[in-house]
């Protein structure tokens, strides 16, 4: 690859803290909040306009892993509870109780946004906003600043505890720590996807609402379309004057420009076929339109950090428990086939109808499982430990949502967005501990820190 030289330059220090947190999405949101809030004096770095992440960056809902596996007990409560309660204020998700009886909390993502907005106001964080992290500078097992790139230029923030809230573990990868890619088997991580909002079609009777999805899975089935799943009738937004469906699917890697750029361009094209067919060939979405597309494609996978314990599909499936508890995880071990493949192929598991034909499959069908076997116990959840959380590699860096300590089917069931608010709480509150204690995040009193969090509202 032809390189073309950089010559040393003097960047500017724009920020010191004692909390930087990198990453505004549900795992580093809930971290700069919870951090300030202990007395933490805490900067948090987003790349774009808003805070939310996925939720609002992939208009992703609804925010799943509040309750217990199959079940309306609460699990996660906390900094989760707070934003449903506020949001629901303005008419941008129901209330608390209401969402205990559904599969996930749907929420409006503009609601989402402005809510943030206020909390971190309120608690006092410093924020960085249109600000990429371009690189993690460390030293003797230690990050001393993380550089940004923005508007500005190229610039510096340094701080005492860095939390990696990336997604794609970036600031634990560029500051030389262990990581993780995918599975074990190829390094592939799950397959990315968008949901988008679907409005302007007229109003549909039951029968035909079914009539018209089988038409699209026929027409699945016939090659017309690339989606894992018929459902674009399927809802999961709060407000009902549009659909939000979550069907399109891309194999790749999103710690990659080249893999990020082919997935919008290809997911936008599925799109659009899909529009055009049913402006063409069903009356009644002869005026239909695409109200809204993510602002980006969503990523379920890449990097994870190497911590001194990695959480592991077994855990899911057992509802494991830990002493080091910090946040609790429902969902199951949900992997989205990470080649990309659509329709009939929807999660990889013993039966996947692609079988020999698929190279994991054919060396690893013998210890994979079974479609009813990757739920914990009904009723039940998971501990996430601790120790999920911090670095074998570096020793004031902690990691929140998508990007902890765990193996490809432990991160298939805690990368929800409940779970990443509970683990971000988390994060934030022992790094503020580790602050006040003059110490690295792993040597923080574990006990004293499950007391700050159920002091808090959290459930552990």
């Amino acid at each position: 690859m032809q390189t073309i030289f950089e010559a040393d330059r003097h960047v500017p220090v724009v920020a010191d803290a004692d909390v930087v947190v990198c990453g505004g999405g549900p795992g580093g949101f809930a971290a700069a909040i919870a951090a300030a809030r202990r007395g933490a004096d805490t900067v948090m770095i987003e790349r774009y306009g808003f805070m939310g992440g996925l939720a609002t960056a992939g208009l992703v809902a609804p925010i799943l892993g509040h309750t217990a596996s199959r079940s309306d007990t609460p699990i996660v409560e906390g900094i989760l509870r707070e934003i449903t309660d506020r949001m629901h204020a303005i008419n941008g998700c129901p209330t608390w109780d209401d969402a205990l009886q559904e599969w996930g909390v749907p929420f409006d993502a503009e609601a989402l946004k402005v809510v943030i907005d206020e909390m971190c106001a309120e608690a006092g964080v410093r924020l960085l906003l249109h600000s990429y992290i371009a690189d993690a500078l460390a030293e003797d097992g230690a990050i001393g600043a993380v550089m940004i790139e923005n508007k500005s230029g190229r610039q510096a923030v340094t701080g005492r505890i860095f939390i990696d809230a990336t997604g794609d573990a970036d600031v634990a990868f560029r500051a030389g720590a262990p990581t993780t890619h995918g599975r074990p088997f190829d390094n592939k991580p799950e397959s990315m996807g968008s949901f988008f909002h679907l409005a302007g079609f007229e109003p549909l009777s039951d029968e035909r609402r079914k009539e018209i999805t089988e038409q699209v899975r026929e027409e699945m089935a016939n090659g017309r379309f690339r989606f894992y799943n018929q459902g674009f009738l399927n809802s999961c937004a709060y407000h009902a004057d549009h659909t939000s469906a979550n069907m399109t699917r891309f194999g790749g890697n999103s710690d990659t420009a080249e893999d990020m750029t082919a997935a919008e361009l290809s997911i936008r094209a599925d799109l659009w076929k899909l529009i055009r067919y049913l402006q063409q060939n069903v009356p009644e979405f002869r005026s239909c339109y695409v109200q809204q597309t993510s602002p980006q494609v969503g990523p379920r996978e890449s990097r994870q950090i190497v911590g001194p314990y990695a959480l592991t599909g077994d855990d899911v499936r057992t509802g494991a428990k830990f002493d080091d508890a910090i946040a609790r995880g429902s969902w199951w071990i949900d992997i989205h086939c990470p080649r990309g493949l659509a329709y009939p192929v929807h999660i990889c598991v013993v039966e996947c109808p692609e079988g020999e034909d698929c190279p994991y499959w054919a060396s690893e069908h013998t210890k994979m499982l079974s479609r009813d076997e990757l739920h914990p116990p009904d009723g039940d959840w998971y501990d996430i430990p601790y120790r999920s959380l911090l670095s074998v590699g570096i020793k004031n860096l902690l990691s929140t949502g998508r990007c902890i300590s765990a193996t490809h089917e432990g991160m298939a069931g805690s990368r929800v967005m409940g779970t990443c608010i509970a683990i971000g709480q988390a994060a934030g509150t022992a790094a503020a501990s580790a602050t006040s204690a003059q110490v690295a995040p792993g040597n923080v009193n574990v006990s004293d820190l499950q007391g700050a969090l159920r002091a808090d509202g959290q459930l552990i």
